[in-house]
């Protein structure tokens, strides 16, 4: 008798125990080292004992099944077999972000000027020390352009201030509003208007950075800034479905024992967890256009510069660096030391930006308490 997992649930094995990833219902199950034992044998198409509890209860669970021959099952997969075959496509880039001003005359403390300490500073305002002349606004508008002849997915529109350019973010809006379909602008809490929200009404969803919670929340997705001593780390990574704390570092040489790190686990659907097996979960289809230029993995990874656009188109980047944009696209979680034999790795989320800056190596991971090796 042989035991098969169904097509779509993956089986990962770690340095001691495994789990199993129902991509339809999107469930984890994770497996004892004996169990993790005999579903590696049986996913090798090993004969079984079919009184063995463990499958019993997959089958009852509908993760599996019993056969009486070694059967040929392949793993559900989405998109074309043939994407990965060079056909001169454009390249998967989804997720663009342009920064189109450096500006702002608030210094909040968690701010990238001050140095990389949250974990999601991409999707907050920031102002940075770079240097180097803002981009023009033609060149942004062309840039635009140069985003939807690259297919690009979603486009993200940040700086420092934009209020204090808002006559130029106006006019950026606009124009992008006639090339794209998604468009988040990030904005600071105490910049909002009734202006501003009519301004942007139909043509963006507002990202809105805030410190606190205690006003009615303004905009699509409330970007939550939390010190490491506040209470509200125990709460998990989201308060409701537009809610996203932004988790902050305050001092890298002593991590608070209620960061809520073992939470970073997210749920197991197939698009999130099959991209995960190929590319990073958040620098992947990613690349950010800085205010002066300068093109980087992620808004707040600034040491490394895939090129600058001032003065050359954007393809450019992708058609003589390609090898270096893959460098970051695809650096999936397998080639991190701490999560390569993590059975959870396909299924977790990542902050480069904040990992290099608390480990001082790109590859390098702090902030996960799970050890592999232990199982726990």
């Amino acid at each position: 008798m042989y035991f098969r997992l169904n097509p779509e649930c993956y089986f990962i094995q770690g340095a001691k125990r495994g789990a199993i990833f129902d991509l339809i219902e999107g469930e984890a199950y994770t497996l004892s080292s004996y169990e993790t034992d005999l579903i590696a044998l049986c996913e090798k198409n090993n004969p079984v004992d079919n009184d063995e509890k463990i499958f019993r209860e997959l089958k009852r669970c509908r993760l599996g099944n019993f056969y009486s021959k070694a059967p040929f099952l392949p793993k559900l997969r989405v998109g074309s077999p043939y994407k990965d075959v060079p056909l001169n496509n454009p390249p998967e880039f989804y997720r663009a972000f342009i920064e189109i001003n450096n500006s702002c005359n608030r210094d909040c403390w968690f701010c990238g000027y001050f140095g990389t300490k949250r974990s999601s500073g991409c999707i907050g305002c920031n102002k940075w020390k770079d240097g180097g002349e803002l981009l023009p606004l033609e060149r942004w508008m062309t840039l635009i352009d140069e985003l939807r002849d690259l297919e690009c997915r979603d486009l993200f529109i940040t700086g420092g201030d934009l209020t204090l350019v808002w006559d130029k973010t106006l006019r950026l809006l606009d124009y992008a509003d006639t090339k794209f379909k998604n468009i988040y602008l990030i904005m600071h809490k105490q910049s909002m208007s009734k202006r501003i929200l009519k301004d942007v009404s139909s043509k963006a969803k507002l990202i809105i950075q805030t410190e606190n919670l205690d006003d009615p929340p303004i905009g699509d997705i409330i970007l939550w800034t939390v010190g490491s001593k506040g209470p509200e780390r125990k709460s998990g990574s989201t308060l409701n479905e537009n809610v996203v704390i932004d988790f902050t570092i305050e001092d890298a040489s002593h991590l608070a024992k209620d960061l809520p790190i073992m939470s970073k686990i997210i749920d197991a659907h197939m698009y999130p967890f099959l991209n995960n097996m190929k590319y990073h979960p958040c620098l992947g289809h990613t690349l950010t256009i800085c205010y002066n230029g300068n093109v980087t993995p992620c808004p707040m990874i600034r040491n490394h510069i895939l090129g600058n656009v001032r003065d050359t188109f954007l393809y450019t980047i992708f058609e003589e660096g390609m090898d270096e944009v893959n460098k970051y696209w695809n650096l999936t979680l397998d080639k991190l030391e701490k999560c390569t034999d993590c059975e959870f790795r396909y299924a977790c989320n990542d902050c480069r930006a904040l990992e290099e800056n608390l480990t001082g190596r790109l590859d390098g991971k702090k902030l996960c308490r799970y050890d592999p090796k232990e199982g726990k």
